[in-house]
């Protein structure tokens, strides 16, 4: 399981979620989510999609993604998760390969 308790209880606190794509040319891209829409089975996050054109085409032309999860409140504390992304619909399904702790 690449999604702890610790992650799941930090993606309910995080006041925001950056998430970066990259081109196919090698060109990062990250914006800013106002929260995880859900977190599901097999260390899936689920994103509502408003916008995100850039994010999609990237998305769509690769799937690598990565998001992160950060709080501030009782001490800092943070992770990267590192994986791929799919746009199904309204929504962007992002399924965590990797964890790494950043604070």
């Amino acid at each position: 399981m690449i999604i702890s308790q610790e992650i799941k209880e930090l993606i309910d606190q995080a006041p925001m979620v950056p998430i970066a794509t990259v081109s196919t040319g090698g060109e990062p891209h990250l914006i800013v989510v106002g929260k995880v829409k859900g977190v599901r089975e097999n260390d899936t996050l689920a994103f509502g999609v408003y916008k995100m054109e850039k994010t999609k085409q990237n998305i769509e032309a690769n799937g690598l993604m990565q998001v992160v999860i950060a709080v501030r409140e009782g001490g800092p504390k943070g992770y990267r998760l590192t994986g791929k992304a799919f746009v199904d619909g309204g929504v962007v399904l992002f399924k965590a390969e990797q964890s790494e702790k950043l604070l």
